[in-house]
């Protein structure tokens, strides 16, 4: 696409000899905080549907993205056009439904097929536990939702249990019961936060202790 070759030229320009200054300073880890408020950014904006403010955030994390696989180069770590041939090859293996002709009838058996083949995939074998893939920076809730969606799915059986009906059927309605706690919490001068993060690395030893 024109376009994104254009606008890697622009990236290619700003770290080259006659480049911006700052830009040339940075490193991939001056800046991965970066990626992360720029998702973050585009996350408010679809909430919003402001399109205008999708498009600007959607650029934003483009950007960030080419800068940051130009740092990558330059730092020896590995090349872009690398980058873009792994996750096209990535796709293309998970997706055999699609690229090949396997036969997926229930959204089931998509999911079972996506986890076989994401453990014959290299560097797997260095992971001890299902878990191992989800990563620590997550903000809790969002890590939460992954770690224990797998742990449910391992059966676990030290998952805590509801001992009272939470009425809520929207994700209005469940934000505003996510709401009532952080004030809750609050009032009773507890961070939710770090409160989650606790329990969810308590709850994590013991699954990887047990699994």
């Amino acid at each position: 696409m024109k376009e994104f070759d254009e606008l890697v030229t622009v990236v290619d320009h700003l770290l080259g000899e006659n480049g911006c200054p700052w830009d040339k300073k940075q490193t991939m880890k001056t800046i991965r905080s970066d990626v992360l408020e720029e998702v973050c950014e585009l996350i408010e904006a679809i909430d919003s549907e402001d399109n205008q403010h999708i498009e600007e955030e959607l650029g934003d994390l483009f950007f960030n993205v080419i800068f940051l696989s130009r740092l990558a180069e330059k730092e020896s770590r590995t090349k872009m056009v690398h980058a873009l041939i792994e996750i096209k090859e990535k796709l293309i293996r998970r997706h055999p439904h699609v690229f090949e002709n396997a036969v997926i009838k229930t959204e089931d058996e998509l999911l079972t097929s996506w986890e076989k083949i994401k453990l014959t995939e290299k560097g797997k074998e260095e992971r001890k536990s299902v878990l191992d893939g989800i990563p620590k920076g997550l903000p809790a809730l969002a890590r939460a939702q992954k770690v224990l969606k797998k742990m449910q799915k391992a059966k676990f059986q030290e998952l805590p249990t509801l001992n009272a009906n939470l009425n809520f059927e929207s994700e209005d309605d469940l934000g505003e019961f996510l709401a009532k706690i952080v004030i809750s919490s609050e009032e009773k001068g507890l961070d939710a936060e770090h409160a989650l993060k606790k329990y969810l690395n308590s709850l994590e030893s013991k699954f990887r202790l047990l699994s």
